[in-house]
């Protein structure tokens, strides 16, 4: 019998009633929510801070170690000459120069290679030994800051004055030789080459118009481009310390009467080819005429040279270099 004024009490019931245990629940979710998307801030935050204090390890792969010396190389690679280049703000570049055999079919053509991201010239010297053989012509092999035995740390404006120390060495040699000066600038070679002559041209150093051709070899238009469309969630415009934007605008500052060549492959998995096309689009010039873009069928990042038609583009486009 219950006791009068007392209600009964039910000992099933939640505390508070309905009403409590639903605001209880509702207070329990929002701090499991709230929980949770710090944990995940927290671990969003953290992610970026790692990506800009790391991000450069992970753009650049450099073999930091100086390359064989000369004498130690196979014998057909022994009249190489070891030469070191001085930057304008004080590094030292190593570079291999190996000039045109006498009998050569382009021995009037030296070419000055700015490679990719990773390795060392020495990477590019089965590369250099087949252009050479096959085309007749001098190749100079740059390594930039921080690559083979060259002094410094590799960044972006870092790359670019190497890029124009390279030219301005590689433009004297080839007065010197009688040859004309051709550039080939492989993967962010391209964006390190086509900066320094857009560099160049806006300091008015003549050494970046004695360049006669470039050639682009798997070129792109800017890092932090690629970069997006793979980590879409990170706001890498905020991030990226290199993003070499400014490569498309120095491609519209080169001269238009300038042979200019992209070779691109259409599964490059590294360098997609929209963004070589983008590259291509904005350099100076008329395409058909002045410019060219060969889409190598089935074409890689790294295997172009090993494509029917590479060798012969390059032959054909010196023959038009030399007839300029």
């Amino acid at each position: 019998m219950s006791t009068p004024g007392r209600k009964a009490s039910n000992p099933g019931a939640a505390p508070g009633g309905p009403v409590g245990t639903a605001a209880k629940l509702t207070a329990m979710a929002f701090t499991t929510t709230k929980t949770v998307a710090t944990v995940a801030g927290c671990g969003y935050v953290g992610v970026c801070a790692l990506l800009y204090f790391v991000q450069r390890k992970l753009q650049y792969f450099p073999t930091r170690e100086d390359s064989p010396a000369v004498r130690t190389l196979p014998e057909p690679c022994r009249d190489i000459e070891e030469i070191a280049i001085r930057t304008s703000d004080g590094e030292t570049l190593k570079a291999w120069h190996w000039p045109a055999p006498s009998n050569g079919k382009h021995k009037k053509v030296n070419v000055l290679q700015l490679h990719g991201n990773a390795g060392s010239r020495h990477n590019r010297l089965y590369w250099a030994h087949h252009l050479r053989n096959k085309l007749g012509c001098g190749v100079t092999l740059l390594d930039y800051r921080g690559y083979g035995g060259s002094t410094g740390v590799v960044t972006e404006p870092g790359m670019i004055k190497d890029g124009v120390a390279g030219v301005q060495w590689a433009s004297t040699r080839a007065a010197e030789d009688g040859c004309k000066l051709v550039l080939h600038l492989e993967s962010i070679g391209s964006g390190a080459g086509v900066c320094a002559l857009g560099a160049m041209a806006d300091a008015g150093d003549a050494a970046g118009k004695t360049v006669a051709g470039v050639v682009a070899e798997g070129g792109l238009s800017s890092c932090v481009e690629i970069a997006e469309k793979i980590f879409t969630w990170l706001p890498l415009r905020l991030l990226m310390k290199d993003k070499w934007l400014g490569v498309c605008r120095a491609a519209g500052k080169l001269s238009p009467s300038m042979p200019f060549l992209s070779i691109h492959g259409e599964k490059d998995e590294i360098v997609p080819l929209w963004c070589g096309k983008k590259l291509f689009a904005a350099v100076a010039g008329e395409e058909g005429k002045n410019k060219i873009f060969h889409e190598v069928p089935r074409g890689g990042h790294n295997n172009l040279m090993e494509m029917p038609g590479y060798f012969p583009k390059l032959d054909a486009f010196y023959t038009k270099v030399e007839e300029a």
